[in-house]
């Protein structure tokens, strides 16, 4: 009779153990999820904080690249003071748009990239190599290494 008793409370407490070494590895898992989570969520955050701007960021390349083209034209020294307020404004709102992530793209000279790139133009010539940006037709911008505007170019092709 004790030989089963000690049988008896050595197997339960065996199953005791085995339940216990489940829990623990549960709850391991459980924390290793959460900790998988908290960091999913906060790369998540720091995305949308990233890029919540962008809609209005996109909207302001179009404000600056007028005002960029009114300080091209603006070559009358009539509006002298006109032309030295516009560039104050350019000045800060290139200041702005920067510390928010934009970029330019680099495009003229470079070889062709259809990830930054879109061609409107194709021209034989075969003093670069193919495929090279000859001309930007229109600014290509970045917003913290994500494309808002490809540039649009014109390449070279060789003759045939």
């Amino acid at each position: 009779m004790k030989l089963y008793k000690y049988y008896k409370k050595n197997r339960l407490l065996k199953m005791a153990e085995k339940e216990k070494a489940e829990y623990l590895e549960y709850i391991k898992r459980l924390q290793a999820e959460f900790e998988n989570y908290k960091k999913r969520v906060a790369r998540e955050q720091e995305e949308f904080v990233k890029y919540a701007n962008e809609k209005l960021i996109r909207e302001l390349i179009d404000v600056y690249e007028n005002l960029d083209r009114a300080l091209k034209n603006c070559s009358d020294d009539k509006n002298d003071e006109l032309t030295k307020g516009l560039n104050i404004v350019y000045k800060q709102l290139s200041d702005i748009l920067t510390k928010t992530g934009l970029s330019r793209i680099k495009a003229e000279g470079e070889q062709f990239d259809h990830n930054l790139h879109e061609v409107l133009m194709q021209t034989v010539n075969d003093e670069v190599p193919e495929d090279t940006v000859l001309e930007e037709l229109q600014q290509g911008y970045m917003l913290h290494g994500k494309v808002l505007r490809h540039s649009m170019v014109r390449i070279a092709k060789h003759s045939k």
